[in-house]
C-alpha cells in the first residue's frame, strides 16, 4: 500500500531513521513510503486466490513445488528427481523435499517454510485439483493426469533461485522427454509468486521451459519507483550507510534494490541498509527478519494517501473535499482504477502501480467496469465512465451555517448523473 504511514510513525522505523543525517533523511522517508509491505493474511489468502486461478484453468491436476536453493550453489543444479545412470535414464521415485535447510544452519528455515505450509494446506483441501510435490511416479499416473507444474515463491527478485529450479526440471531426461510430447501431454510449467520485479520476471519468462508467470503485485525497485535522479540520490544513501559487506552489494543481491518486506521476513533483494548489522548500525529489519515492525504493516487505504494518489494522477478535483474514510467497500477502490485509467498507457500493471492496488485487487474492478460499460476493451473510459468522474468531481463537502457540524458527502454508488 502507498504511504506506510503508521510504519514510518512508528518507534522503531524512527530510531532507525534517526541514523542518518538531516539531509538524508528525506530520501529514506522517501524510501520507506514506496514499499510494499505485506502481512501474513494478505500474502497467504493472495497466494491462495492465484494458485486456484490456476487450477481452474488447468486441464488435468497441479503439482506445486515450493522454491528453494537447488544445490550445488556455484555449479548447474542437481537434477530435480532421480534418474537411472545408463540411458534412456529414466526418473524414477518420489517428488523433492520441499525444505532443504542448509547443511551449515540445519534449524534455519527461510520464506519456504510458510511457503510450504501454504502448500500443504491447500492440497490437503483440494486433493483432486493439487498434488504437493508428486515425483516420476505419481506424473506418470494416468487416471489422474498432472499436466502442470507450478513453483510456489513469496518473490522473483534477481530470477535467479527460480531460474535453477527450472535448470534442475530440465537436468531430468524424462521431463525433457515429457516436455517433447507438450502438445500431446498438454505439459506446462508455471511460477506463482507474491511479488516480482520486471528484471526478475522477464529472467525466469526467457527459460526454455516457457514457464507462464503470476504474481500478485509488483515488486517496486529504487529504479522503478523513482524518477532517475531521486534514484541516484537514494542508491548513493543506500552505499554510504550500508555495512560492507563482501558477497552482496549495497543495493541487496545482484542489486536489485527491491523495495519490499513480508511479515515473515524480508529478502536479500533489498538494500543492505535495512537489514545488515555493523558496528555503527543498526538495520530496520534485523538479519532480515521483521517481526518488530510487521504489526504496522497495513493492508487498508489511507484516506489522506488516496488524496495524494488522485492529485498524483491529476484528479484534484475529486480529491477536494471527498471524505474517503467513509467510502463503502469497493468504491474507493472502483473510483481509483477509473481516475488511473483516464490518462495513458492503460494496462492491469499501469493501474496498480498509480493506485498502489495489487493486481489481484485491480483485476476484478476493470473486469467490472468492462461490464458495466464504464470502459472498453482496450480500458478507454467510455462516455459512461467519463460522466461517473465528472459528477464526481461535481460534488462536495458542504459546510452549513453551523461550523460545528460538517456534512460529509462520498460516491457511495456509481450512478449515470442526472
Amino acid at each position: 500500500m502507498p504511504g506506510n504511514k503508521s510504519f514510518i510513525a512508528s518507534q522503531t522505523t524512527q530510531t532507525w531513521l534517526a541514523q542518518f543525517d538531516p539531509m538524508s533523511q528525506g530520501n529514506m522517508v522517501k524510501m520507506l513510503k514506496a514499499m510494499r509491505l505485506v502481512s501474513r493474511d494478505k500474502f497467504s489468502e493472495s497466494i491462495r486466490k492465484r494458485l486456484l486461478q490456476v487450477s481452474k484453468n488447468a486441464q488435468g491436476r497441479v503439482g506445486l513445488y515450493v522454491e528453494r536453493e537447488i544445490p550445488p550453489k556455484k555449479s548447474p543444479p542437481e537434477p530435480l528427481f532421480q534418474q537411472t545412470n545408463i540411458p534412456p535414464r529414466r526418473a524414477f521415485g518420489l517428488g523433492p523435499d520441499p525444505i532443504q535447510p542448509d547443511v551449515g544452519k540445519p534449524a534455519d528455515v527461510g520464506s519456504e517454510g510458510i511457503v510450504a505450509q501454504l502448500v500443504s494446506e491447500l492440497c490437503r483441501e483440494f486433493p483432486e485439483k493439487f498434488v504437493n510435490h508428486p515425483g516420476p511416479d505419481e506424473l506418470r499416473k494416468q487416471k489422474k493426469p498432472i499436466n502442470t507444474l507450478v513453483l510456489v515463491t513469496d518473490l522473483i527478485g534477481s530470477g535467479e533461485r527460480a531460474e535453477r529450479y527450472l535448470d534442475a526440471f530440465w537436468a531430468v531426461h524424462t521431463v525433457k522427454s515429457w516436455w517433447s510430447g507438450r502438445i500431446t501431454n498438454g505439459l506446462s510449467f508455471g511460477i506463482v509468486a507474491y511479488a516480482g520485479t520486471f528484471t526478475g520476471m522477464k529472467r525466469v519468462k526467457s527459460h526454455r521451459l516457457s514457464p507462464f508467470v503470476l504474481t500478485v503485485a509488483e515488486c517496486p525497485t529504487i529504479d522503478t519507483a523513482f524518477d532517475k535522479e531521486q534514484a541516484n540520490e537514494i542508491k548513493l544513501i543506500c552505499t554510504q550507510y550500508g555495512p560492507s559487506s563482501g558477497k552482496i552489494g549495497p543495493l541487496g543481491f545482484q542489486d536489485t534494490g527491491a523495495l519490499i518486506a513480508f511479515s515473515h521476513g524480508a529478502p536479500n533483494n533489498v538494500p543492505r541498509v535495512l537489514y545488515n548489522y555493523s558496528s555503527s548500525w543498526t538495520p530496520l529489519f534485523a538479519r532480515r527478519q521483521t517481526s518488530s515492525t510487521r504489526a504496522n504493516f497495513e493492508e487498508q487505504l489511507d484516506p489522506e494517501e488516496v488524496q495524494q494518489l488522485l492529485v498524483k494522477m491529476r484528479h484534484r478535483r475529486l480529491s477536494d473535499g471527498q471524505d474517503w474514510s467513509r467510502a463503502p467497500s469497493g468504491t474507493l477502490e472502483t473510483y481509483l482504477v477509473l481516475a488511473a485509467l483516464s490518462h495513458r498507457p492503460r494496462n492491469t500493471e499501469v493501474v496498480a502501480r498509480r493506485t498502489g492496488l495489487t493486481l489481484l485487487e485491480v483485476e476484478p474492478v476493470l473486469l467490472k467496469a468492462k461490464e458495466n460499460g464504464w470502459v472498453d476493451q482496450v480500458y478507454r473510459l467510455t462516455d459512461l465512465g467519463q460522466a461517473y468522474l465528472r459528477a464526481a468531481k461535481r460534488k462536495r463537502r458542504v459546510a452549513p451555517a453551523n461550523e460545528n457540524y460538517v456534512k460529509k458527502y462520498y460516491p457511495s454508488t456509481l450512478r449515470v448523473p442526472t
